[in-house]
Formats: structure tokens, sequence, C-alpha cells
């Protein structure tokens, strides 16, 4: 009996950018609330998905650098979880294929180097942070924002 009371209740769906889900209004609300803030964006495995999507969506030809700072910066965020794995030439290159900017590199190569995992974990917070920044400047970013906003203008009240 306890699952007859959701018969009646009806989820409203929002479209996501790409139309590829839909999505409940206190999600679209959840991700409005964190897109005032890059970082708390970042942090937030879904957020971060429809905002990488939301910049597929506008794109015509090759990457744009704010989605490569958001692939590097995802990818830093891999390498900082895992914790057994021996940091190598292999992942900094693996770095500078995606764009990371040479002075960054540059920097890593030398805490690659020293081969101690704590120095490494700086220098892959480091280049996040430059990420986020790069990422926050960015028209790609405001305009993601504004079209959450734009998407709540129509959540019913």
């Amino acid at each position: 009996m306890a699952c007859s009371s959701y018969k009646n209740k009806t989820v409203q769906l929002i479209k996501c950018f790409c139309g590829c889900s839909d999505m409940t209004i206190s999600e679209v609300r959840r991700i409005y609330t964190l897109s005032n803030s890059v970082h708390e964006t970042l942090l937030d495995p879904e957020a971060t998905r429809l905002l990488q999507k939301f910049m597929e969506t506008r794109r015509s030809g090759d990457k744009n650098e704010a989605e490569q700072y958001l692939e590097i910066y995802e990818k830093c965020a891999e390498f900082l979880a895992e914790h057994q794995r021996t940091f190598t030439q292999d992942e900094v290159d693996e770095l500078v294929d995606m764009g990371l900017p040479y002075d960054l590199e540059q920097d890593l190569s030398r805490r690659m180097l020293s081969a101690d995992r704590t120095d490494i974990n700086r220098g892959l917070y480091r280049i996040q942070g430059k990420c986020r920044n790069e990422i926050e400047a960015s028209s790609d970013f405001r305009d993601f924002r504004d079209a959450i906003a734009d998407k709540m203008r129509r959540v019913p009240k």
C-alpha cells in the first residue's frame, strides 16, 4: 500500500541542454545554486557533465580553451584520486596533449622528478586552480549560468 501514495504524483522534467536526458525541477534548482561558483560546479559530477554537454552543443570545430581546461581539470582529478599509482612522464604528456600550458608542464615535470607524491599533488592542485580560473573567466561559463537561469525562469513556482 505504501506505493499507492506515489500514483497521483507527477514529476515535472526539463530537457537537458543536449536533449539526452530529462532533469527534475529539484535537479535544475540544485545545479542553478551550484552555478554561482565554478568551484562548486566542478566538484559536482552531474553539474560538470552538464557544463561539458553545454559547451559541446555550442562548439563548431575544435574544442575551445574552456573545454580543454575542463578536460585537464578532470584528468588532474583522476590522477589525484589514484593514490597508489606512480606518477610518470606519461601522465604529464597526457596533460600536455590536452593543452596544458608550458609553464604548468614544466612545474609538474619538476615535481614528477622529485617522486614526492605530496609535491606532485600540489602541482596537480595548482593546475586545477589555473583551469578553474580560466573556466570562470570564459564566456562559456557565463553563458552556462545564464542558460541555467533561463531554465529556472521556466520552472513553475
